[in-house]
């Protein structure tokens, strides 16, 4: 066996496949939540303490909320005692998104 064969074979091949995984891995937890996700947020969202709504709002990016981001938000949202159920299904993402994004603006912003 040629050093070089033996390189590829045993070096360069697995360093390329743990790559791979490591950007698939990433890109599928960078993905949106979906619109149950989104749903069950906006009804918990109002009884959330102040920080966590914070949390909420600071973990919007460009309109959207992460996998990971929802994850850190729910382990956080458990840890302080909250329970939430996810309502009956629904297929708009969108609805949901807005529905969640005006309660976060009117939080961010009140009405005086």
């Amino acid at each position: 066996m040629t050093p070089a064969k033996f390189f590829l074979s045993y070096t360069a091949v697995p360093f390329v496949a743990i790559v791979l995984v490591a950007v698939w891995a990433f890109n599928h937890e960078s993905g949106e939540i979906d619109a149950r996700q989104y749903a069950a947020l906006a009804a918990a969202y109002p009884s959330f303490t102040p920080a966590l709504q914070r949390e909420v709002g600071d973990a919007i990016h460009d309109g959207k909320l992460s996998k990971s981001d929802y994850g850190s938000i729910m382990r956080d949202a458990l840890d302080g005692g909250y329970v939430i159920d996810w309502p009956a299904t629904t297929g708009d993402v969108g609805a949901e998104r807005g529905k969640l994004l005006g309660l976060v603006g009117s939080e961010a912003h009140p009405a005086r």
